[in-house]
C-alpha cells in the first residue's frame, strides 16, 4: 500500500511539475474540489508572514499558487495595499475569493486563474510570493522563471519563496537560487529544513531586465 501510494505521489508530481497547462489545471482542481488541501485553509503565524509583511511596505504583493487563499486572508491587512493571487485551479481561485469577501478583504484583492510559471503581471509588486509552489514548475525552467518576474519587482522588491524543505529534497531549488540571485534572508527554523528564502536579481541583471521590460509594466 505505501509503495503504491509513493509510485502515485511521484507520477503526480511529475505531471503537475512537467505536464501540459490544462493537464495540470484538471489535477489540480480535482485535489481541490476533493478537499485534499483542506488542512492549509488555516495556516496562522507560518514562518513567511513576518518577512513577507516587512518587505510589502505596505504596497503591493503578487502570491504565485495562492491556493485556497490562506495568505491573503492571514497577513496583516495593515502590511499591503493591494494583493494579487494566481493559481492554475479555479476551484481554488473560487475558494479564495470567497475566503477574502468574507474576511472582508475583497476590496484589496484579486485573483487570476494561470499556470504561474507563464502569468503576466500587469503592474509592479513589492513582494512576489512562491508559497510552497516552486517545487511544482521544472528546474530547468527556474532560473529564468525568476529572472523574468524580478522585471515585475518595483524598486527594493524582493522574491520570496518558501519551501518545507530547502536542507533536504529541495536543496537543488536553493542552489540555483543562491548561484543566480543576490540572497537577501536565508533561514531554517525546523529540524525538517522548512525555510525562507528572501532574493533579487544581482544589479546588472536587473538592470538590464527592466530595460528590456520598460513600457511594459503598469507601475
Amino acid at each position: 500500500m505505501a509503495l503504491a501510494q509513493n509510485l502515485e505521489n511521484k507520477i503526480r508530481g511529475f505531471f503537475q511539475a512537467y505536464g501540459p497547462t490544462k493537464l495540470k489545471a484538471v489535477l489540480w482542481d480535482k485535489e481541490f474540489d476533493s478537499g485534499r488541501w483542506d488542512c492549509l485553509v488555516s495556516s496562522q503565524g507560518d514562518l513567511v508572514y513576518p518577512y513577507i509583511e516587512e518587505y510589502a511596505k505596505q504596497g503591493y504583493i503578487l502570491d504565485l499558487g495562492c491556493g485556497s487563499g490562506s495568505t491573503a486572508c492571514e497577513l496583516s491587512p495593515a502590511a499591503y495595499e493591494g494583493y494579487t493571487g494566481v493559481d492554475i485551479s479555479h476551484v481554488a481561485i473560487e475558494k479564495a475569493q470567497l475566503r477574502t469577501e468574507e474576511a472582508g478583504r475583497g476590496a484589496k484583492t484579486t485573483f487570476a486563474q494561470g499556470d504561474i510559471y507563464s502569468y503576466v503581471p500587469t503592474r509592479q509588486f513589492d513582494v512576489i510570493l512562491f508559497r510552497d509552489s516552486i517545487y511544482y514548475i521544472a528546474p530547468a525552467k527556474i532560473q529564468s522563471m525568476l529572472e523574468r518576474y524580478s522585471c515585475y519587482l518595483a524598486p527594493n522588491g524582493v522574491l520570496i519563496a518558501r519551501m518545507w524543505c530547502i536542507t533536504g529534497k529541495y536543496k537543488s531549488i536553493v542552489d540555483i537560487i543562491e548561484n543566480s540571485f543576490d540572497i537577501v534572508v536565508k533561514c531554517s527554523l525546523d529540524k525538517k529544513g522548512t525555510g525562507v528564502l528572501v532574493f533579487r536579481a544581482r544589479p546588472g541583471v536587473a538592470a538590464e531586465r527592466n530595460t528590456t521590460a520598460a513600457g511594459a509594466v503598469v507601475k
